[in-house]
């Protein structure tokens, strides 16, 4: 199949699926904040809600932009709409990716490194096994400002 008919192929898929019904989303609350570290606004930094227990949630996530600010948006829900109200943990990461101007073979991971790679926040904040981050969405709007420390205290 040549690349010609590979795009009509994507084209008459993507067609059909935005004939199909309007889609029906998930009940959501907004959900949006600010992410500090230290008091200051951390920008492109990637925020994921997950749920916790035996709450049905979903997940949710949003960027920062240059002054810290997030708005959620899950899967089901509608696109910047936020999360399903419930209890959640909440993970912060923020990566630094920069190309190699002398790729290396790394015989650890058997493969030409071609990038560095480096996480800029706390690794606690990384992870939602260690995160303390958690927060209850309730029904309606809700403002969740996460507030980062440098040396967070377990």
């Amino acid at each position: 199949m040549t690349l010609k008919n590979y795009c009509i192929a994507f084209t008459v898929i993507c067609l059909f699926i935005g004939c199909g019904e309007k889609r029906q989303y998930s009940k959501t609350e907004m959900v949006e904040g600010i992410v500090t570290l230290d008091g200051v606004p951390v920008e492109e930094a990637e925020v994921i809600f997950y749920p916790m227990g035996s709450d049905t949630g979903e997940s949710a996530t949003g960027k920062t932009d240059e002054k810290g600010y997030y708005r959620l948006s899950s899967m089901m829900g509608a696109p910047g709409k936020g999360t399903t109200a419930g209890n959640y943990g909440v993970t912060v990461s923020k990566w630094f990716v920069e190309e190699l101007a002398e790729p290396y073979y790394d015989p650890a991971q058997d493969a030409v490194v071609k990038f560095k790679s480096e996480e800029k926040l706390p690794v606690i904040y990384t992870d939602i096994k260690d995160s303390p981050l958690r927060v209850t969405v309730a029904p309606g709007a809700n403002t969740i400002n996460l507030e980062l420390e440098s040396k967070p205290r377990r």
